[in-house]
C-alpha cells in the first residue's frame, strides 16, 4: 500500500453551515504558498490568526488537490463532516537533491536517529517509550526494539553507532550498550549525570556524553567503560561537535561556543555567537552554529573564532548533521512555536535545510510537527529525520 502524505488531527472547533451545507475545515499545509482544488475550481479560503487557512467545504465524501510552485500536487480524499480534524499535508518538492522514499510510524517521541555503519539499518530513540526503534533501509520496515535487560520506563534522549557497538543513553544517567551485529543487549553503566543528554563520537574508541542542563561534558572510552575525562562548563549544553582534536559546545543560555583541547579537555577559547546557539556541526574548517534566538545559521572560522556568514534558516534549529563526504550539512528546525506550549505542535510545520561548504542553501523539505533527529547515512545515500510530535520517521534518498 502506498503511504499518502496525510495526517489528520482532532480538532473540534469547526463550524457547520447547514445553509449551504458546507464545513469550515482547517488545513495546516505546507509549502505556506499551496492553493487547493476541488473538481479543477481553486477555492477561497479565510486566513486565521495563527496564518492557517479554513476552507468551506461540501458535507460527504470529496476529494481535493493541493498544489504549489516547485512542489509535486497531492491529491487527498477527505470525508467532511462537523467536528472534523484538521487537515495536515506537506508537498514534496518536484526535483531534489532530496527525494521521499518512504516514512514509518514509531514508538512515542521520537527524539534521535542513527545508521548502522553498513546504511541497512536505523536506529530511532523513543523519549516516551523504553528503548531503541530499529527499521530496515530503505523500506523502513520496523525489525525489533531494543531494550536493556533491567526494566526502563522510557526517556531515550540520543543513540550513536561506534566501533561495532550502539549505545543509547536514558534521561536519568544510565547509558546502555548493545552489539552492532547480533543488536544482543551487552551492558548499562551509570555515566551520564542524570538529565536530558547525548552522545558524540571522538574517534579512537571514545564517545562525549553532554549534559544539557547540568553542563557536564564527559569523555568516555568504549572499550573499558569508563570516563577518561569530565568538564563542566556551568552552562545549558544543547551542542556538541568534534572534529579534529577540538571540541564546540554551544552554551543556550550564555550565547557563547565553549572551543575545547581534545587531548587536555579544558576550554581554549569562548566565541560570542549569536542568541540562543543550540545545533553546532564542523564541516571543512568551518563551524557551523545553529541560532534558536534568531532562527539562522552562523558560519564561524575554526582557526579564529571569527564569523564569516549567516544564513537565516526556519524557526528554531533544533539539530545539525555532516554528510559523510564533508559537502552538506543538514539543519532541522522545528517550526514557529506553540504560543501556548512549545512541546504542543505549533501553527507551522519544521523543515530540514541542506548547506553547502559555503552557506549557500542546496535544498530543502518540508518536516511534519517538529523535525528532531537528524542522520545521514555512512554511504552518502540517504537522509533520515524523525517528528517528534507524530511518532514518524522519514527517509530521504540524496540525489547529487
Amino acid at each position: 500500500m502506498k503511504f499518502v502524505p496525510l495526517l489528520l488531527f482532532a480538532f473540534f472547533g469547526s463550524v457547520l453551515l447547514s445553509a449551504q451545507d458546507r464545513v469550515a475545515v482547517t488545513f495546516k499545509t505546507f509549502p505556506p504558498e499551496y492553493e487547493v482544488f476541488s473538481n479543477g475550481e481553486r477555492l477561497s479560503y479565510s486566513l486565521r490568526d495563527d496564518g492557517l487557512r479554513t476552507y468551506f467545504l461540501p458535507l460527504g465524501r470529496t476529494r481535493v488537490n493541493l498544489t504549489a510552485p516547485g512542489s509535486s500536487p497531492l491529491s487527498v480524499g477527505l470525508d467532511v463532516k462537523a467536528g472534523m480534524p484538521w487537515v495536515q499535508a506537506k508537498l514534496e518538492p518536484r526535483q531534489g537533491p532530496l527525494v521521499l522514499v518512504k516514512e514509518a510510524a514509531t514508538g512515542r517521541l521520537p527524539r534521535s536517529v542513527a545508521f548502522s555503519a553498513d546504511s541497512q539499518k536505523l536506529f530511532v530513540a523513543l523519549q516516551g517509550e523504553p528503548g531503541v526503534d530499529v527499521y530496515d533501509v530503505p523500506s523502513l520496515k520496523k525489525s525489533q526494539r531494543l531494550v536493556p535487560s533491567e526494566g526502563v520506563q522510557g526517556g531515550f534522549t540520543d543513540v550513536l553507532v561506534q566501533g561495532g557497538e550502539v549505545w543509547t543513553v536514558q534521561n536519568d544517567g544510565r547509558i546502555h550498550a548493545f552489539d552492532a551485529k547480533s543488536l544482543a543487549f551487552q551492558d548499562s553503566h551509570d555515566l551520564a549525570g542524570g538529565g536530558n543528554a547525548f552522545l558524540t563520537d571522538l574517534g579512537a574508541g571514545k564517545f562525549a556524553v553532554a549534559n544539557w542542563d547540568g553542563g557536564q561534558l564527559t569523555a568516555i572510552d568504549a572499550a573499558s567503560r569508563k570516563a577518561v575525562a569530565s568538564l563542566n562548563l556551568g552552562a545549558s549544553l544543547r551542542g556538541f561537535a568534534f572534529r579534529n582534536g577540538l571540541g564546540f559546545a554551544s552554551l543556550f543560555d550564555r550565547d557563547q561556543v565553549a572551543v575545547l583541547d581534545g587531548s587536555t579537555w579544558k576550554v581554549k577559547a569562548m566565541w560570542n555567537v549569536g542568541k540562543s546557539p543550540r545545533p553546532v556541526a564542523v564541516m571543512n574548517g568551518i563551524l557551523f552554529v545553529g541560532d534558536m534566538g534568531s532562527a539562522q545559521v552562523s558560519l564561524v572560522d575554526t582557526a579564529s573564532g571569527k564569523t564569516v556568514k549567516v544564513v537565516p534558516v526556519p524557526s528554531n534549529p533544533h539539530q545539525m548533521a555532516v554528510s559523510a563526504d564533508q559537502t552538506l550539512v543538514a539543519v532541522a528546525s522545528r517550526g514557529r512555536n506553540n504560543p501556548s506550549d512549545y512541546q504542543l505542535a505549533g501553527p507551522e510545520f519544521g523543515k530540514v535545510t541542506l548547506l553547502d561548504r559555503k552557506g549557500e542553501v542546496a535544498g530543502a523539505v518540508w518536516g511534519r510537527n517538529q523535525p528532531t533527529g537528524l542522520a545521514f547515512s555512512p554511504d552518502g545515500k540517504f537522509l533520515a529525520f524523525t517528528d517528534f510530535l507524530d511518532n514518524n520517521v522519514e527517509l530521504y534518498r540524496l540525489i547529487r
